[in-house]
């Protein structure tokens, strides 16, 4: 504590330094795990949109599917009531 102004205002600047240093150095790491992180979302989003339309694709044609199954009952249906009332 018994140090004058100066030396406290250099030993801040010196520390300062330091730390923009190390900071900088430690931006040197930052692209690499971005880019990896945007790799991931990346292919995440695009499994995920994947996955969408697969399900879209598959409900559409298992509502088809029933839909014809209906059809098929209805024409059988209707066939038996035309032999019933001759």
């Amino acid at each position: 504590m018994g140090q004058t102004e100066t030396e406290a205002v250099v030993q801040i600047e010196e520390t300062k330094r330091r730390l923009d240093s190390e900071l900088e150095e430690l931006a040197t790491y930052l692209p690499p795990a971005t880019e990896r992180v945007k790799r991931v979302a990346a292919i995440t989003t695009g499994v995920w949109a994947g996955v969408m339309l697969l399900a879209f694709v598959l409900r559409k044609r298992r509502q088809r599917a029933a839909a014809r199954r209906l059809r098929a009952i209805e024409d059988r249906l209707t066939r038996m009531e035309g032999r019933l009332r001759r």
